[in-house]
């Protein structure tokens, strides 16, 4: 009876650890599992934070481009280059406001967010009044060179949208700074959270070292010792029947 209460109790501490294991094992390929999904997530949400840096420094260089067009179509007098850089000006200034709406609204196709952060919020409707002298000032002009009226404006066009866009460049250079610093915020964010999962990991393969490997292990050499001392005690029972029988 006593005999019977021991393996049956043993059993159940053997069960136990097999449960325990068990829960072992899937904690920790449900944390490597969440390790993954959030790393391949950072690293498209780093992906988006590069282009958008990209982008929104090529609106610098965009609005250089638009003055430096919209200078020359001031001072040539023929039809045919004249016509040529109409083209090329509207060419810039239609990706220009095509890049500035999508950093200001979000755009799925290019993965620009839609939400923003308080600062950057405010940045662009700092900017919004440059942006909005140098596109109509530019409408303008392309609109007094198409019809061919009011052509001794021109020249006072061109000053606003000369003078808007040194300050559209200043205002523009604080944005892209804003993004790189909230992007080596989400960089340093993730830094830190794949070493709290990987702490969480050696903490829970502490743990079932601690209380699953190593009572395995008491438990698995407590087994083979008893099966060690019933060889013996077989073989000399054997060894007995021999010379009882001899």
């Amino acid at each position: 009876m006593k005999n019977k209460t021991k393996q049956s109790t043993e059993n159940l501490n053997f069960i136990k650890l097999k449960q325990m294991y068990l829960f072992a094992l899937i904690t920790i390929a449900i944390t490597v599992l969440l390790s993954q999904l959030l790393i391949q997530y950072n690293l498209n949400s780093q992906l988006n934070d590069s282009r958008l840096i990209n982008i929104s420094g090529k609106q610098r260089m965009l609005s250089q481009k638009l003055v430096k067009d919209v200078l020359i179509l001031n001072l040539v007098s023929d039809t045919i280059k004249k016509n040529e850089e109409i083209f090329k000006i509207k060419e810039t200034i239609s990706l220009w406001k095509f890049t500035h709406y999508a950093l200001l609204n979000g755009n799925d196709s290019l993965h620009f967010p839609k939400i923003k952060s308080t600062i950057l919020s405010q940045l662009f409707a700092e900017i919004k009044p440059n942006f909005d002298s140098i596109n109509n000032a530019t409408s303008q002009l392309l609109k007094n060179h198409f019809e061919k009226i009011d052509l001794n404006k021109n020249q006072k066009i061109v000053q606003t949208i000369l003078d808007n866009e040194g300050i559209f460049l200043l205002k523009m250079n604080k944005i892209v700074s804003q993004y790189e610093v909230e992007a080596l915020k989400k960089v340093t964010l993730q830094r830190n959270t794949e070493y709290a999962i990987l702490g969480f990991t050696l903490l829970v393969l502490f743990l079932e070292f601690l209380f699953i490997f190593k009572p395995t292990n008491k438990r698995i050499e407590l087994l083979i010792s008893k099966l060690l001392v019933s060889e013996r005690k077989a073989i000399k029972l054997a060894h007995d029947t021999e010379v009882i029988s001899e």
